[in-house]
């Protein structure tokens, strides 16, 4: 690795522990947008004073020790309070000592030109031109072919992922996986409420293992060795396709790190959702879309793995469906030249959804989500007018008291958590607000109209997070199999005290460290995407870089869809958005740093 690669790393962990030392004196968490500020302050401020002379520098030292020590002093027990453990307790004052020394130190350099003790030298001349060059620069030079990284990438990710499958053996079953389940073995009548198709492949699954087993628990575990195999092979797919674009050996390792080692998608590989199949689906589209704006022609076989993963965005969630629709028109005009394949791409996908969603499901009896799962987020508001006793015209009075009984609205009125309001619809006269959507929507205007700021906290209190980083919600920790019926229980092969904490520390770590912390909320991705879009705009100079559009406005539509309909905040909605995220960086990083050829 040259100087200048070494010397920014040497400056990024500098700041991050100014960050973490902050962090923890401040007792904000690690999500708090401050924990960005700080970080890019005290870069930047490394930045700015790499080349001073090395003067002052024992004063400058002895100030920063006495300064953190006083402040520790002070403030330290206080600061680690909320720790549980006493061990983290002297390891968050540790870490709080040496963040602020380095954080009084770097403010001391800045003020007075003091110079670098870190050992930073001056970049070498071999150097120049810096980290936007790296890929260009070393794109012929990889080693490895596409197949091979393919391979490794697959293997680690299950070898990573292996430990959580034979602890959690047969896999974590929640509330929705034991509804999918019943429908599966034909106890509840199937609904398009959980996608049908994810539905079919866990009833497949299951009893090709039913038939080789004989047991229920060893039968569903077939299932999620699918869904593992599936994900790492996404997973895999997606580092390829970095690989490509970066043609260096951190467009694997990076990407590669985040799908392995961040628990919570080996945790999320053995839960039995439809937001994980999706997710991997979501994937395979995003590099669809990459090799598509990296091709001048697209062939028919690239039409076809666009009408085929298409379909199956559309199939294994609603949002999926009105992701694809609003980026088709940019799909088709982004790549006007092939714009008779493309068409034809989109009006099959449209029509094979439409006939599974209609004659077919009707065929087969399969229910569809009732209209109160679509109104998640007007009903929470309506709720939050009532709740707070808002002053209602007889007519409005009338209109909500024809469908639900206000008589408990504010014991079960939620603020983050829309279901019980849209159980309280369901369990009332919802018949009548179906035969009557537009008066209803014009109570929905009116009362919006009157109450904008009821409307408002109701919005932020139930999809905030999705926008907002600090918003507490648990990510990964979830075990075992809900309590059930039909004798599927936890069953783990590996377990003792040592396999309980190392899984308890890997998922409170995302709590514990600041920036990677931002990992483990949703809110971070959604600006990920939205900044990602804005560098693709700005950047002018590179007309072939508006290739990458489409990938990011069906990010965008589906963020969107949570943000007027998710009936909670859930990071497993955004998953999706989540294992693109690598994807969508390395498109930025090849915007920012290469040049019109290098996308051809």
């Amino acid at each position: 690795m040259c100087n200048l690669e070494t010397k920014e790393l040497k400056n990024a962990l500098i700041a991050f522990m100014c960050t973490w030392g902050l962090q923890i004196l401040c007792c904000i968490t690690v999500r708090n947008p401050l924990t960005l500020i700080f970080f890019g302050v005290f870069y930047y401020i490394g930045k700015k004073v790499q080349a001073n002379k090395k003067k002052g520098m024992i004063p400058a030292i002895t100030f920063a020790l006495l300064l953190s020590i006083v402040a520790v002093l002070l403030f330290g027990q206080a600061s680690v309070a909320g720790f549980s453990s006493s061990l983290f307790k002297i390891l968050g004052m540790g870490i709080m000592f040496v963040g602020l020394f380095l954080s009084y130190f770097r403010v001391f350099q800045l003020v007075f030109g003091i110079g670098e003790p870190f050992g930073f030298g001056k970049a070498k001349a071999a150097c120049n031109g810096g980290l936007k060059n790296t890929a260009v620069n070393n794109k012929r030079n990889m080693p490895l072919g596409d197949t091979t990284v393919f391979l490794l990438a697959f293997i680690i990710c299950m070898l990573c992922w292996l430990p959580y499958f034979l602890y959690e053996y047969p896999g974590i079953m929640t509330a929705d996986s034991i509804v999918q389940y019943e429908q599966a073995i034909g106890r509840i009548p199937w609904s398009n409420h959980h996608p049908v198709v994810h539905t079919l492949v866990i009833s497949l699954c299951y009893r090709l293992g039913l038939s080789i087993t004989g047991d229920v628990n060893k039968a569903i575990s077939f299932y999620t060795v699918f869904q593992m195999l599936f994900l790492a092979g996404c997973c895999s797919r997606v580092v390829v396709q970095i690989k490509k674009l970066l043609g260096n050996v951190w467009g694997i390792l990076l990407p590669l790190a985040f799908f392995a080692l961040v628990p919570f998608n080996a945790v999320f590989a053995v839960t039995i959702w439809k937001d994980v199949p999706f997710a991997g689906i979501m994937m395979l589209m995003g590099c669809t879309l990459c090799e598509m704006a990296l091709k001048e022609k697209k062939s028919i076989a690239d039409a076809i793995t666009f009408t085929i993963e298409g379909i199956m965005v559309s199939l294994f969630r609603s949002n999926g469906w009105y992701g694809f629709l609003i980026s088709i028109p940019f799909v088709i005009y982004i790549f006007r030249k092939d714009a008779a394949k493309l068409i034809i791409s989109a009006i099959t996908v449209i029509a094979v959804v439409i006939i599974v969603k209609g004659p077919v499901m009707s065929a087969a009896n399969i229910a569809g989500p009732d209209f109160a799962e679509s109104l998640s987020l007007p009903v929470q508001q309506v709720a939050r007018v009532l709740v707070e006793d808002r002053e209602l015209s007889e007519k409005d009075k009338s209109l909500i008291d024809a469908v639900i009984d206000t008589t408990y609205i504010h014991e079960l009125y939620a603020p983050d958590f829309a279901d019980n309001i849209k159980e309280l619809v369901r369990a009332g006269h919802h018949e009548v607000l179906e035969k009557n959507k537009l008066e209803y929507l014009g109570l929905w205007f009116r009362l919006g109209f009157r109450h904008p700021i009821d409307y408002l906290r109701a919005w932020f209190d139930l999809e905030g997070g999705y926008v907002y980083s600090d918003i507490p919600y648990e990510v990964g920790n979830i075990d075992g199999i809900m309590q059930n019926d039909y004798g599927l229980i936890p069953t783990p092969l590996i377990g003792g005290k040592a396999v309980v904490k190392g899984k308890e520390i890997l998922i409170k770590l995302g709590s514990f460290i600041p920036l990677y912390g931002m990992l483990w909320c949703a809110g971070a991705y959604t600006w990920i995407v939205v900044l990602s879009l804005f560098i693709l705009i700005i950047n002018r100079k590179d007309a072939k870089s508006k290739r990458f559009l489409p990938l990011f406005i069906l990010q965008l539509a589906i963020i969107l869809t949570l943000l007027i309909a998710a009936p909670m905040v859930d990071f497993r909605y955004e998953y999706g958005i989540v294992m693109l995220m690598p994807l969508t960086v390395a498109i930025c990083v090849i915007i920012k740093g290469r040049k019109t050829t290098d996308f051809d």
